[in-house]
């Protein structure tokens, strides 16, 4: 289960204006791209597949991913502190 502090500090990674759609769609809607959490996990992972020693040639994807959000919610639980 994740945390009410990681909850609280995952922002959009990259947030962006609101857009006005277009002709067939005026309607304005938020564009906020992906979560703070999924950009630390992704990085995480990067990091991870950089240096394959660390986990092994053959660790499961499934290890990896789990570690990868395991640090990004480490990550964001420390933003709290900040």
């Amino acid at each position: 289960m994740v945390s009410k502090s990681i909850l609280n500090n995952n922002h959009p990674a990259f947030p962006v204006q609101a857009y006005a759609g277009d002709a067939s769609n005026p309607k304005v809607r938020p564009n906020t791209g992906m979560s703070i959490r999924d950009y630390f996990a992704a990085k995480a992972m990067e990091g991870i597949l950089s240096n394959p020693e660390e986990f092994g040639e053959t660790a499961p994807p499934k290890e990896i991913a789990d570690f990868s959000f395991q640090m990004a919610n480490a990550m964001l639980e420390r933003r709290e502190r900040v």
